[in-house]
């Protein structure tokens, strides 16, 4: 059976759409099957795996607004990359946050109940790309995964102001009624790290001595190779295999999917 994983903070520009997509491209590289959900309305992610001509009612926003009945409606195979699925997703499902949050059930299980079992029947490893917030859709995800994975900036104080607050609602969500299994497994990434500066030591030190075993054993470096693949809008595994941002991301890659046996 095969396993979810959300890519959340309470921070945006930590760099968790370039995780979650890289993370995807170096597992389908190692033959694994990978759906990518993108439940954020910025569509980042959409932009490196969809194609750009969906109609709205086949993307993230149908299948939490229709009836949900049919998963596959909602499910494109990546025409640049392959083994890996993607649910896209349009800047209107914005506005559906409010009418869901005011549905009797709250929507919180919403996602879990309409995708994660055909998800993890037909998917190794299926990837969720958060909000840069705790509301509804970042819920849902954690509600529907079993891995979350919060990658923190090092060598930024504004990161780790908000990382407790994550935290706290990952291990909150993991204890409510009805939840299960879901949310249990958590891991702390540290993204962008530069060694040569002693704020990034700061922070990877502040980390490790405060979450433990929580934290990632893999550090994605800051990397050109990285920041370049973004602009162009593609992996960095694409990009230039050979950099020390793909060789971390790889690594990344078999740390978790060792996590997730």
């Amino acid at each position: 059976m095969g396993k979810i994983l959300a890519v959340s903070n309470n921070k945006g520009g930590v760099g968790k759409t370039t995780i979650a997509a890289n993370l995807a491209h170096a597992m389908a590289n190692k033959n694994k099957k990978v759906l990518l959900i993108d439940a954020d309305s910025q569509c980042n992610l959409s932009s490196f795996f969809a194609p750009t001509d969906l109609p709205q009612e086949k993307t993230f926003y149908g299948l939490l607004d229709g009836d949900g009945e049919n998963p596959t409606s909602y499910i494109y195979l990546s025409r640049e990359y392959e083994r890996i699925s993607i649910v896209a997703n349009k800047p209107e499902t914005a506005a559906l946050e409010p009418d869901l949050a005011r549905r009797p059930d709250l929507g919180w299980f919403l996602l879990r109940d309409r995708l994660r079992d055909y998800a993890t029947e037909n998917f190794d490893y299926t990837i969720i790309d958060t909000p840069p917030n705790l509301g509804l859709f970042s819920l849902q995800a954690m509600i529907c995964a079993d891995f979350i994975l919060v990658p923190v900036e090092a060598g930024s104080r504004f990161s780790l102001d908000g990382l407790a607050k994550t935290v706290e609602t990952i291990e909150d969500i993991a204890n409510t009624e009805g939840v299960g299994e879901s949310g249990r497994f958590l891991r702390l990434l540290i993204n962008r790290a530069d060694r040569r500066t002693a704020v990034s030591k700061i922070s990877i030190d502040y980390m490790t001595s405060t979450y433990g075993e929580k934290v990632c054993k893999t550090i994605i470096p800051i990397n050109t190779q990285i920041q370049q693949a973004e602009q162009i809008g593609v992996t960095v595994l694409r990009h230039d295999a050979k950099c020390l941002g793909a060789t971390s991301i790889r690594a990344l890659s078999v740390e978790i999917m060792g996590l997730l046996k």
